[in-house]
């Protein structure tokens, strides 16, 4: 798998669904990326609050123990320049949150990997 823009980016997955969060970060690697996994709102405040390098964050809006979207204001704080991506499987009605993409659950890796790319910046570029 080509790994054009990605090689060496740091990823926090936030997803409780072990299947779902082990073939995810499985892809996410062979493309390139660094990924650390959260299965939940508490283990992602965690690894957040420990000094994190992140380049981006998939975060999955429904987590066993809580909305994913809380922890939207944390990863903007310590974490400012990562590009947030919320994964949902809802239906986009209602208050759009504050993230750089929503992701819809079902659509095929290739257009993650896209989505991913679009938003960070070239190997060297500083972020926007």
């Amino acid at each position: 798998m080509e790994t054009q823009g990605t090689a060496r980016r740091s990823l926090l997955l936030v997803e409780d669904d072990f299947a779902n969060g082990l073939t995810l970060s499985a892809l996410l690697e062979e493309s390139g990326f660094s990924v650390v996994i959260a299965e939940s709102c508490a283990e992602a405040s965690r690894l957040l609050n420990a000094q994190p390098k992140y380049d981006a964050v998939l975060l999955d809006s429904l987590l066993g123990d809580g909305d994913g979207r809380s922890l939207i204001p944390l990863v903007r704080q310590q974490v400012p320049a990562a590009r947030l991506v919320l994964v949902t499987g809802m239906d986009g009605k209602g208050p759009k949150p504050a993230v750089d993409a929503i992701f819809q659950k079902g659509r095929a890796f290739a257009e993650l990997l896209s989505c991913l790319r679009s938003l960070l910046p070239p190997e060297g570029a500083p972020p926007s």
